[in-house]
């Protein structure tokens, strides 16, 4: 019951983009996508990770985020968007996620290189009127991740903000779990 909530809150949040947006460009957006497996839960990321890497593999020593990540964004054990997340060492990130490009399926965030494992990441994005011509309020997709040590993967959590342009809400914040993993040459 529970995950049916979790779907119908996800498609309602799908639903004021397509209903605010239409199909307006630089908009980062998720979709739902029900024909994709339940993820497994947290205890079963242990056991998925790819192996430790090689001790004399740049990644070994030093966890980092930088790189290139395959990223699955999870609300209810159920995988609700995917996409490919490339991290940069000047602290910026581009995600390339499953929606359609007229849609916006590229979007840029920011994250602050920290002296631990973990960082905080902000994705914001435009949200037009049914005509594509105004902009009528953003997008916010906030990140909180924490990369293993083996460099191999990182766990975490989202929420997503919609917001008109006085900061006031438009739908409410949904949010749920990150599972990064690393892709290597």
């Amino acid at each position: 019951m529970r995950a049916t909530r979790i779907v119908m809150l996800f498609g309602f949040v799908i639903g004021l983009y397509a209903l605010f947006a239409g199909n307006a460009n630089a908009q980062c957006v998720m979709s739902l996508n029900g024909d994709r497996p339940a993820f497994p839960n947290r205890s079963a990321f242990q056991e998925m990770r790819a192996p430790i890497q090689e001790a004399g593999d740049l990644f070994a020593s030093d966890a980092t985020i930088v790189g290139l990540w395959d990223v699955k964004f999870i609300s209810d054990n159920v995988v609700v968007d995917e996409g490919f997340d490339q991290f940069h060492s000047d602290g910026t990130e581009i995600l390339n996620d499953t929606p359609p490009p007229a849609t916006g399926n590229v979007c840029l965030g920011v994250y602050k290189t920290p002296a631990t494992r973990s960082i905080k990441l902000r994705h914001p994005s435009w949200i037009y009127d049914p005509t594509n011509t105004f902009v009528i309020g953003k997008a916010t997709i906030l990140e909180q991740i924490t990369v293993d040590r083996s460099n191999s993967f990182f766990t975490g959590t989202f929420t997503i903000q919609i917001r008109d342009l006085n900061g006031n809400p438009i739908a409410p914040d949904f949010s749920g779990q990150l599972r990064g993993d690393r892709i290597t040459p």
